[in-house]
């Protein structure tokens, strides 16, 4: 690992155009079991929320790679967690209020971190194992302030659904050099679905285009400037020789093992065999120091 410091100065404004794909992610979850989910939607959706922002059949993707992140979780046993990018998902909330021995961390923009407490306040009392703090993920310094909502003794273990596609490379660089910096204190872990290459576009477009356009990703483009498709790694392998050049590997997992997870499937009359084409080519990526 290059342990030269990539921090820099962030304009956090470069970064505003993102948000709004945190509420185009919030919609789709109303349609799951995962509490607290639609309490969140409804808060957010007070400020109004555009049509283009839904569909439906996203629901399938945020659901198994929501799920799939909290079983990995919850199965490595560490008990400190930081999220990064972590939007308005429950994930956390639901977490803590499961086992108040763990301390769970989010981390995001500003913007977003001031709405996040401000809606989950009102709908239910923050557990005290919950923490909130504001930064950019681009930035170590912003992201060392979590460290001290943890015991460094012990392994942390860094989460995040949503965040590298909206990267470039360099800064997915500089973000995966931050993340090593806090999994290296003490042998932690990186669970993220954010390393699913490139063909996942193609299965999106063919899933999702006719809720929105033609091109489902460009049509995101117009909620984001900061989707770009060129962004993405190619293949498994690319991600595997980034990540072993960082000191790190992965183990994969495909979305389609969170199919007898999912209580979307029921909620829209749907079997498994109609609900496998929106979860392949996608994976959670566990990532360990190497």
């Amino acid at each position: 690992m290059n342990n030269k410091s990539f921090s820099k100065k962030i304009n956090y404004s470069d970064f505003e155009s993102i948000i709004p794909t945190a509420l185009h992610t919030a919609y789709p979850l109303i349609f799951t079991d995962i509490t607290y989910s639609q309490e969140i939607f409804n808060q957010l959706a007070k400020n109004g929320f555009e049509d283009e922002l839904k569909n439906d059949k996203l629901v399938f993707e945020l659901e198994a790679r929501h799920k799939l992140i909290d079983k990995f979780v919850k199965e490595s046993g560490v008990k400190q967690i930081l999220e990064i990018a972590s939007g308005f998902t429950a994930s956390g909330l639901n977490i803590c209020k499961e086992d108040e021995k763990i301390k769970y961390v989010e981390f995001d923009l500003p913007q977003v971190i001031r709405k996040k407490k401000q809606i989950l306040k009102s709908i239910t009392t923050l557990p005290n194992n919950m923490f909130f703090v504001e930064g950019n993920a681009l930035n170590y310094n912003d992201l060392e302030k979590t460290l001290k909502y943890f015991d460094l003794n012990k392994p942390i273990v860094v989460v995040n659904q949503g965040l590298l596609r909206y990267l470039d490379f360099n800064e997915k660089q500089i973000v995966t050099e931050n993340i090593y910096k806090i999994i290296s204190k003490k042998n932690g872990l990186w669970i993220t679905c954010d390393f699913t290459p490139a063909k996942f576009i193609q299965s999106q477009n063919k899933n999702l285009s006719d809720n929105i356009s033609k091109d489902y990703n460009k049509s995101l483009s117009n909620i984001t400037d900061r989707n770009n498709i060129n962004w993405r790694f190619k293949d498994k392998e690319e991600v595997e020789r980034f990540l072993n050049k960082n000191n790190l590997t992965i183990e994969w997992h495909e979305f389609t093992e969170s199919i007898n997870m999912l209580s979307s499937k029921a909620r829209f009359a749907l079997i498994d065999e109609q609900v496998l084409p929106y979860l392949e080519n996608a994976y959670v990526g566990i990532i360990r120091l190497l």
